[in-house]
């Protein structure tokens, strides 16, 4: 395979896997983002509940979306997924590893980020609730918006 073949496969790669990683979980994301921005979401919340937080971002995200992409990557290991047809294998590997990432990023962490610093510029006492709130708004935001466009496939 030349340079330039192989250049466009990894690029469709991760095209393809961060075409699958928008189309997260919502229910999930927004979960754990709320229950994230909740615990980080006000301006003297202890650093020990980054921790926490980054758990139950985790937690979310696997119960969501990360069984599912880790059978997925099971499937390509054994070479019975659809993906395991593209050549070289570790190509396949880089679209599940595109598609794990992009939907932790996307759907759980970016919207609970965004919860979080909201919830970190209210003066008056309840920054918590409104890292919630903005948490909600940011993950349906992002889920309407992929639906709208209809996951850009």
């Amino acid at each position: 395979m030349s340079v330039a073949a192989g250049a466009t496969t990894v690029a469709e790669a991760l095209w393809q896997g961060a075409l699958l990683g928008i189309q997260y979980n919502p229910v999930f994301g927004i979960i754990g983002a709320v229950i994230a921005a909740a615990l980080l979401g006000y301006p003297r919340s202890p650093r020990e509940r980054r921790f926490w937080a980054g758990a139950v971002i985790a937690v979310a995200w696997l119960v969501g979306d990360g069984l599912m992409i880790l059978g997925r990557t099971r499937e390509v290991f054994d070479g019975v997924s659809a993906f395991s047809q593209v050549t070289p294998a570790w190509v396949a590997y880089m679209l599940v590893a595109a598609w794990a990432l992009v939907s932790l990023a996307v759907g759980y962490i970016l919207p609970a980020w965004a919860g979080i610093v909201v919830g970190r510029r209210v003066t008056h006492g309840t920054g918590w609730l409104a890292a919630m709130a903005i948490a909600v708004a940011a993950s349906l935001g992002i889920s309407t918006l992929v639906a709208a466009i209809g996951g850009l496939g």
